[in-house]
């Protein structure tokens, strides 16, 4: 029976190092294949130095003490109590259960401080920030890089202390050096003696752990202020550096009894140390935040406010942020609107969410294809600036359904194929988007290629997987006809699976020996891993923070994804926390109190090449000290290929942060911030139908006073509790100006409409509200998209883009735009006639979103799709206006039941129709 147990032990323990030692193999092999084995040594080496070193200490101060303990001799005299009698019953086995347990909480107690090894190496590697805090007078550097080490060391060896601590006692209790007699609890002098010494050791601990706990009062939270109030640093500072001493004379009164032999010093000093605690911790401050503080708050606190104040600006980078006086009038003119063409060409009539849908219904081809995100983004098409949304059409193996099999998700169904772009303003005739790249084949109306299809590496949850490319089997690329299309991968990316020993490798790691034995696999096959784009990243700089929404580039005739990474901590001193929004609602929220976006990170979406880029290092001591600890692992940003530049853009994510932390800390002045005077906030829209905090938005505008419009991330902001503007915040990403922060502030004495003021008036305008609700009582839902603010010279017009979709289609149509200006609102079929109600006759004299058809006048550059003489259209859109209004005039007399009023609108339209019919004829 002890063989058979021992021969099942063993089997287990080869079990189980196989599976890590298959893991740890081809974890390499899968860094190594990328060029990242610097990488993988450096972070697989410090993770087991660290955890054995951290071992052998446990190791070698938990089996001196239970050395010293087992070598004493038992004392007891008397008559064993039942007790002890069971304890010795138990002796000899016990002694193997307490060494397991030791050894297996050694272990537990090393792994903690080796999945922390980027602190360590954090702190091997710091540098100096350059900024010093208010109270302490400490480099930034010593809160981020130093302290967290020596809090850890410190809390690791109390722990540790605690331990060795009950390891003596039951060692002691084993040897019935401790024993439980009828009067008590009886211990000899040996056991006494050694147990007050590590009392004493832990009284020391106590004390270093009071030491570096003070630095923790630039982290509060007071409400008032972030970071040491007045209170923490006259009464708390006080405390804890008076308990540090008290905690040392307490470890010399433990060493003192121990001395003695005596319990009593050792019980007197505990007492001291608590009542000490509660009165220096608890009392004292209590006291001066009622009696000193409350009474004259702004006085104690204000300069607590400007150090938190500075700290959380600096943090956050919001010193960048540039503030301009927005000069705001009413007097837009049509020719105004003619020199910012490119802005009202590029103006986003389709939202993310809507376009989506239609993606999905016209673009999906296959039930097994997705696309799991719509991309924003500026191209020079057919040598016109141009913004356009786009997708990856992504292979989803969990939409294969009865397909779904494992020959069919590793070998043949291995890859999404194209992309699919279209314009931001243009609509069809049938209110869908017009497609700049389609189908598959990606057929190309400009004159952008896509030449290496393929999407192997991508967002959807399908890319979890492994896949298996060069085998024996064609892959299936796409669709065609009642066959389909089949192709073989053309790259050696991945980790060569050919051979015998490989292939058990893998098969050991996936639990699949179907690995093994498949015929498929040739001795050229290769096996694709961490295919998900994020992961992917993450697994090789598992110490970023990664950005939610990669991006997709369709360049150089490939696919490219740009993920955007950040360096954080949260032991930035006097700064305000911020936390990530979870992507579930099972996911815990991460804080941080300082962020920068040093680094832009490349994944080939075909071959899985990831390239990791420095994007101004000069500006972020955390990422220089990333960068010595992996040597090689950072690119230059000036070696990023152009056409990988030309898409490289401020993330959405950082601005959002940026912009809630700004609406409160533009603020300088302490008397103001205290106050709360001067709080702004993100402006609020009407989606759908529901109110909701705004979106910032990407939008290629013309600045004030600059010459040529650029590509812009901005949001609106509004006095708090208030709806009107107060500003605008952008962040410029083209060129040389890439990265620069601008808010651009409203005159007070100025009412600017604000997006929900919009919102409202567009509700009060009878014409819009009267055609929106019998819309969604037709078996329709209309649905309200973004609110767009878009400022041109110092104005400012708002659009917003009407989406119409039947309860039983999921195919959303573009069917109205609203457009407001001053106080005027129209909903018009599409932007041009809008923009031309409100400013009149030529607002618009560039290519415009007409449905069906689009229309450039002479004058504009590019090919013209229909040139037209400058009077005819004129008169053309003079007709089709007057036609759509009476059209509108007959449905609203339809609707009320008037039938005179409905035949005369009717023989209206009839006459304008007949005029536009002569009109085209001389086209």
């Amino acid at each position: 029976m002890k063989r058979l147990i021992t021969w099942i032990i063993g089997a287990v323990a080869f079990v189980v190092l196989s599976v890590e030692a298959a893991e740890f193999y081809t974890e390499w092999m899968w860094f190594e294949a990328l060029g990242f084995e610097e990488t993988f040594w450096t972070i697989f080496s410090t993770q087991y130095v660290v955890g054995f070193v951290y071992f052998a200490v446990y190791a070698l101060v938990v089996g001196i003490n239970v050395i010293v303990a087992a070598r004493s001799q038992a004392v007891m005299v008397h008559t064993p109590s039942p007790f002890q009698q069971a304890v010795a019953a138990v002796a000899r086995p016990l002694r193997w259960v307490v060494a397991g347990v030791l050894v297996f909480l050694g272990y537990a107690l090393s792994s903690g401080p080796a999945s922390n090894w980027m602190r360590i190496m954090q702190y091997l590697h710091s540098e100096s920030f350059g900024q010093a805090d208010a109270v302490f007078g400490n480099d930034i550097g010593f809160y981020i890089y130093e302290l967290p080490f020596y809090q850890n060391v410190v809390d690791w060896l109390f722990t540790v202390l605690l331990l060795t601590a009950v390891a003596a006692a039951a060692v002691y209790l084993l040897k019935r050096v401790i024993a439980v007699t009828p009067q008590g609890l009886s211990m000899g002098l040996q056991a006494r003696r050694h147990l007050m010494v590590l009392a004493a050791l832990l009284f020391a601990v106590y004390a270093a752990d009071y030491h570096y706990s003070a630095y923790r009062i630039l982290f509060a939270d007071n409400g008032i202020v972030v970071g040491a109030s007045y209170t923490d640093v006259h009464a708390r500072l006080l405390g804890y550096r008076v308990m540090t001493v008290i905690s040392l004379l307490a470890a010399g009164g433990a060493l003192f009894a121990a001395f003695r032999g005596s319990w009593k010093w050792l019980f007197g000093s505990l007492g001291a140390l608590i009542g000490a605690a509660v009165l220096l911790m608890g009392v004292y401050p209590a006291i001066i935040e009622k009696f000193v503080v409350t009474p004259n708050a702004l006085e104690k606190e204000k300069p607590f406010i400007e150090e938190s104040i500075r700290q959380t600006r600096l943090a956050y980078d919001l010193e960048r942020i540039k503030e301009v006086d927005f000069q705001y009038d009413l007097s837009l003119t049509a020719r105004d609107l003619q020199e910012n063409h490119l802005t009202i060409k590029n103006i986003t009539l389709w939202d993310y969410r809507p376009i989506r849908d239609a993606y999905s219904q016209l673009q999906e081809i296959r039930p097994y294809y997705a696309f799991p995100d719509i991309d924003i983004d500026r191209y020079v098409i057919d040598n016109e600036y141009r913004q356009v949304m786009l997708a990856g059409r992504e292979m989803d193996t969990r939409k294969l359904g009865a397909g779904e099999t494992w020959i069919n998700n590793t070998f043949i169904y291995t890859h999404g194929h194209g992309v699919v772009m279209s314009p931001v303003n243009k609509v069809s005739q049938e209110g869908q988007p017009e497609f700049f790249l389609k189908n598959i084949p990606t057929e190309s109306t400009v004159d952008l290629r896509v030449e290496r299809p393929e999407i192997y590496f991508g967002e959807v949850q399908g890319t979890d997987d492994y896949v298996i490319v060069k085998t024996g089997k064609a892959e299936f690329d796409y669709p065609l006809g009642e066959k389909n299309q089949e192709a073989f991968y053309r790259e050696e990316s991945g980790v060569g699976i050919g051979s015998f020993a490989r292939k058990m490798l893998f098969a050991v790691r996936y639990r699949k020996f179907n690995i093994l034995l498949n015929d498929y696999i040739q001795p050229q096959s290769r096996i694709l891993y961490y295919r998900n784009i994020s992961e992917r990243v993450g697994r090789i700089v598992p110490f970023l923070r990664l950005d939610k929404d990669p991006y997709l580039v369709v360049e150089n005739g490939r696919l490219y994804w740009i993920v955007d990474a950040y360096t954080t901590t949260d032991r930035h001193p006097y700064s305000q926390t911020s936390y990530d929004r979870p992507t579930n609602p099972f996911e815990a929220r991460r804080g941080f109190n300082y962020i920068r976006n040093s680094v832009k990170v490349v994944v080939d979406a075909y071959n899985g090449s990831t390239t990791f880029y420095l994007f101004n290092p000069d500006r972020d001591p955390l990422i220089r000290v990333y960068a010595r600890i992996f040597p090689g692992l950072f690119k230059p940003m000036e070696s990023i290929p152009d056409y990988i530049q030309r898409h490289i853009r401020y993330p959405q994510d950082l601005f959002d942060i940026q912009a809630v932390l700004f609406a409160v800390y533009h603020v300088e002045d302490a008397n103001v911030f205290f106050n709360r005077e001067d709080v702004w906030t993100i402006a609020e829209e009407k989606y759908g139908d529901q109110p909701q905090r705004m979106e910032s938005y990407y939008i290629i505008m013309k600045l004030p006073q600059e010459d040529r419009e650029e590509f812009l991330l901005m949001l609106p902001f509004t006095p708090r509790n208030k709806s009107n503007m107060i500003a605008w915040f952008c962040a410029r990403n083209d060129g040389e100006n890439l990265g620069k922060l601008l808010v651009f502030k409203f005159p007070k004495s100025e009412l600017v409409y604000g997006p929900m003021q919009v919102e409202s008036r567009i509700d009060q305008t009878p014409d819009i509200s009267e055609k929106l609700t019998l819309w969604n009582q037709q078996g329709s839902r209309v649905t309200r998209g973004n609110l767009l603010v878009i400022p041109i010279r110092n104005s400012v017009i708002y659009v917003e883009p009407l989406y119409l979709q039947s309860d039983q289609s999921r195919m959303p149509e573009l069917k109205k735009v609203i457009v407001a200006y001053g106080n005027s609102i129209y909903m018009e079929d599409n932007l041009e006639i809008g923009l031309e109600r409100l400013f009149g006759g030529g607002a618009v004299s560039t290519e415009v979103p007409f449905r069906g058809a689009a229309i450039t006048t002479a004058a504009s550059s590019g090919v013209d799709v229909l040139a037209v003489p400058k009077e005819a259209l004129q008169a053309i859109r003079e007709l089709s206006r007057s036609a759509m209004q009476n059209y509108q005039n007959a449905q609203d007399a339809l609707r009320k039941g008037n039938w005179a009023r409905y035949g005369e609108e009717l023989e209206k339209l009839r006459r304008d129709l007949e005029k536009l019919v002569d009109q085209s004829k001389g086209l």
